[in-house]
């Protein structure tokens, strides 16, 4: 008589519906149990804590022919460790042995990536469907959001930007112990820790109903060891409190903070350290070749930006609320307070939203209403910056001879008769010069 059996999800007690099986399960057990008195349960890790280890709301695939009995949050939603089970759902990674044991390829392009087989909107394997929304949105309350999945937010076309994964592979293959091989989403996600950031929930440990959560691990601190690699700003020594940083508002407010709508935390005690976590890439040592823009990204050091934690020289009184001029110079900017970290419909993954208002920069050299080039970079500057004047682009700079280039006249840094230049011909990452002079410091 063959034997039935199934795992109780808790013990891990198999039960067979077989005397003479049983017999010998008991005594089995007997000596297992002796055997191992001494060592302690296994440890399943930060999994059960993560968004898809959560026995509530956790991984659950939905597929013709995969067992609508799995609870929610087992490994086999994702993996299949010997074969695919039988029925009409996706089969292992190449129709055979799989190197993470996935149910399909781990990555094949822009398009077509394992994480998508669930974070998409049409199509979704995970039962109930998937919602993934923009920084944006989650952190700034910007609600005109129309992308709500992660294929759509890798997927923006041109003039529009998205961390392109190719590039990502490229990138972190051979370093902190990530091969060819590697899921690009991993580079910042670890799947078996990561915990979900749903929008306007206020701060906590984790992802529930009332919750927030922390996504992010960092690239450096990667290792094959889930209990090792864990996740960054879930302490208070990981968060943008540790630099003297200010919150933006939220959308339409000149009352609540980022990222999560609070009226009276506002520095950055509730906001992972993206600073660190996105320096471990982009700093001035790496070369990050883009693809899509045909050259390597700029080399910069937030250390020194003025942005970042150097020193904003010039002073700080064209600066708007809730910045505050006597901390002029002190100031630490979050990446996330300009960028979006998975794509955007602005170049450059500039957010839609920053400071309390929407913000457009589709091309960045867009024709003004006198046929000029318009600097589309207004609309994002003049969140934080008073005076610069949006509908053409056009403004009187506020500090028009800098006193560092020497010699520098209104005939040298613009045209003559004319205040207009477009932001980013000085104003970009790891820039210090004006047309080839130096200037003395970083200018963004």
């Amino acid at each position: 008589m063959q034997c039935l059996s199934y795992v109780k999800k808790l013990t891990g007690l198999v039960y067979c519906h077989n005397m003479k099986q049983m017999l010998r399960f008991f005594i089995g057990t007997i000596i297992i149990y002796f055997l191992f008195i001494d060592t302690q349960p296994a440890n399943s890790g930060a999994y059960l804590q993560s968004s898809h280890g959560d026995s509530t709301y956790g991984v659950k695939r939905n597929a013709s022919g995969f067992p609508s009995g799995y609870p929610k949050g087992l490994c086999a939603h994702c993996h299949e460790q010997h074969a695919n089970i039988d029925g009409s759902e996706p089969a292992p990674s190449d129709g055979g042995p799989s190197l993470f044991e996935l149910f399909s390829d781990n990555h094949i392009a822009q398009t077509e990536n394992f994480c998508y087989q669930c974070h998409k909107e049409s199509g979704s394997y995970q039962s109930g469907g998937m919602v993934n929304r923009s920084y944006s949105y989650r952190a700034g309350g910007w609600t005109a959001d129309s992308v709500n999945d992660i294929l759509e937010s890798f997927n923006y076309g041109s003039p529009d930007s998205s961390h392109y994964l190719d590039d990502i592979v490229t990138f972190i293959s051979g370093k902190w112990g990530y091969t060819a091989n590697s899921n690009p989403c991993t580079a910042c996600h670890n799947p078996h820790s990561a915990q979900g950031d749903p929008p306007n929930m206020p701060n906590g440990p984790k992802n529930t109903s009332t919750t927030r959560g922390w996504p992010v691990s960092r690239p450096s601190l990667h290792s094959k060891d889930n209990n090792t690699w864990g996740l960054w700003g879930d302490v208070s020594g990981e968060r943008m409190s540790i630099f003297t940083y200010q919150a933006p508002y939220r959308f339409n407010s000149s009352t609540n903070y980022e990222p999560d709508g609070s009226t009276t935390v506002y520095d950055g005690s509730n906001l992972t350290d993206f600073v660190s976590f996105c320096t471990d890439c982009h700093n001035d040592s790496n070369t990050i070749y883009s693809t899509p823009l045909f050259r390597d990204s700029n080399k910069f050091n937030w250390n020194t930006e003025q942005h970042g934690g150097g020193v904003a020289s010039y002073g700080c009184s064209d600066i708007l609320p809730p910045y505050q001029e006597a901390q002029c110079g002190s100031y630490v900017l979050s990446c996330t307070d300009c960028h979006e970290p998975h794509g955007s419909p602005n170049i450059f993954l500039i957010r839609k939203e920053v400071n309390g208002d929407e913000v457009t920069v589709d091309a960045g050299n867009a024709p003004g209403p006198d046929e000029r080039e318009n600097t589309e970079w207004i609309f994002l500057c003049s969140r934080c910056h008073d005076g610069l004047s949006i509908p053409d682009g056009r403004h009187t700079h506020p500090f028009f001879v800098p006193p560092q280039v020497s010699g520098c006249s209104s005939l040298q840094c613009h045209e003559a008769g004319d205040y207009y230049r477009v932001c980013t011909e000085c104003h970009n990452h790891g820039n210090q010069d004006i047309d080839g002079t130096p200037f003395g410091e970083p200018l963004l």
